[in-house]
C-alpha cells in the first residue's frame, strides 16, 4: 500500500519513496518539459508556422498574404493595449495581472518570444505548485498567512489611493471607513 501512495505522490513534489524533492529539481524538471513542448510544437527553427495553425479560421487569415501581416499587427496592438490597460489596474482595484496575462497570451498566439515568456511562467507556477503541495502543513500555514496579509495590504493601498467606492454596501462601507486612512470616495 505504501508503494501505491508513493507512486501517486511522484511528480507532485515528492520522489518515488514519498520524500520531498528540492525546489531546484522540480523547477529544472518543469522547465525541461516546457522546452520540449516548445520544440515539439515549433521545431528547431523556432517559428510559428501559419500553415500548421490548428484553428481553421485563424489559419485561413494567417496564410493569406494580405490579411496575415494585418492580423499580426492587430494582435500586436490589442496585446499592447491590454498590457497598458492592465498596468494601472495592478495597484488599483481591478484585475490588473489577469488583463496583463491575457495580453501576453494574446501575443503568444503570434510571437514566439511571447510564447516563451508564457511557457516560462507556466513552468514556474507548476514548479511552485508541486513544491508547495509537498510541504507539510506547518510550512504551508505561514505561506497562507503571508499571502492573506499581502492581499489585504494591496487591497488597503488601493482603497487608500482611490477611497472606498460609493457602490460598496453600507454595512461593509461602515467597517471600511473605520480603518485608519480610508475615506469615502
Amino acid at each position: 500500500m505504501d508503494v501505491d501512495i508513493a507512486a501517486e505522490d511522484a511528480g507532485q513534489g515528492k520522489d518515488g519513496q514519498g520524500r520531498r524533492r528540492s525546489y531546484r529539481d522540480i523547477r529544472r524538471e518543469q522547465h525541461a518539459i516546457v522546452r520540449q513542448e516548445l520544440l515539439d510544437r515549433f521545431g528547431t527553427d523556432g517559428k510559428i508556422d501559419a500553415h500548421e495553425d490548428p484553428i481553421r479560421w485563424r489559419r485561413a487569415v494567417r496564410t493569406n498574404p494580405v490579411t496575415g501581416p494585418l492580423y499580426r499587427i492587430v494582435i500586436a496592438v490589442l496585446g499592447l493595449a491590454l498590457i497598458i490597460a492592465g498596468i494601472p489596474m495592478v495597484p488599483l482595484i481591478g484585475p490588473g495581472w489577469a488583463v496583463i496575462f491575457i495580453g501576453l497570451f494574446l501575443w503568444s498566439t503570434e510571437f514566439l518570444w511571447a510564447r516563451r515568456v508564457t511557457q516560462f511562467v507556466k513552468a514556474e507556477v507548476k514548479a511552485f505548485d508541486q513544491y508547495a503541495r509537498a510541504l507539510p502543513w506547518k510550512a504551508k500555514i505561514p505561506m497562507l498567512l503571508l499571502s492573506a496579509a499581502f492581499g489585504w495590504l494591496c487591497f488597503y493601498l488601493a482603497l487608500l489611493i482611490t477611497g472606498v467606492p460609493g457602490w460598496t454596501p453600507d454595512a461593509i462601507e461602515q467597517y471600511l471607513v473605520m480603518v485608519p486612512g480610508l475615506t469615502r470616495s
